[in-house]
């Protein structure tokens, strides 16, 4: 409803955390997750280190999920090339060093996507994915490997929150998690190394046919 008034514009920023938190009598948490779904809408865009922007005024199409993917395409595509370097190394790690915890964790974050993937809810989706890479990156145990992710988590935000809108780039996701996580459950470090390189070749591939989306 902020949104819509006639008050706020495209480009304003909205109020922080902090101050929607004091506005709204809710958790930081609520905020977050409402920031994500107004993302997944096209209504927000955030910016890393500066914030989350009114990006426009009614949800996103189709052609305007299309042209962001068609202007953000280098930007995204540089981020994909380190995924692909940091994560398959993170993958080998993580099958040698994570912990049965850590894995019940993974597995629960997956069985989390999979129910949200039959719901078709792409910020649910956006935020779980999230999730799982991170979980993995932080089972590697290796903590420069884990500061890189968090780079990334922050400027792939708008891409992981429009990706997912899209059904044929979900569908595609869930049988590449899968397969990387039977692979670190049978601790199989070459197949979980190939499956993670597989899944980030399918992400190179969405975001090229993510351009043309009817």
């Amino acid at each position: 409803e902020y949104i819509l008034e006639d008050d706020i514009h495209v480009g304003d920023k909205l109020p922080t955390e902090r101050e929607l938190c004091e506005v709204l009598n809710v958790g930081r948490g609520t905020v977050r997750e409402a920031i994500r779904v107004l993302q997944a809408k096209g209504l927000v865009d955030l910016q890393a280190g500066r914030g989350a922007f009114v990006a426009q005024k009614r949800e996103t199409a189709n052609e305007d999920i299309a042209n962001w993917f068609r202007t953000n395409e280098i930007a995204v595509k540089d981020l994909i090339e380190i995924r692909s370097a940091i994560e398959p190394l993170a993958v080998r790690l993580a099958v040698e060093r994570m912990s049965d915890k850590e894995l019940s964790r993974l597995t629960a974050i997956h069985a989390q996507s999979q129910s949200a993937a039959a719901k078709n809810d792409a910020a649910a989706l956006a935020k779980l994915d999230e999730k799982f890479h991170a979980c993995i990156l932080e089972g590697s145990h290796n903590k420069a490997l884990a500061d890189i992710n968090r780079i990334i988590v922050v400027n792939l935000a708008n891409f992981r929150g429009k990706t997912f809108t899209i059904p044929s780039n979900v569908h595609n996701f869930i049988p590449a998690h899968t397969a990387i996580l039977n692979a670190i459950c049978a601790r199989d470090t070459a197949a979980a190394e190939a499956a993670m390189r597989l899944h980030l070749d399918a992400v190179a591939s969405d975001l090229e046919a993510s351009k043309t989306v009817q």
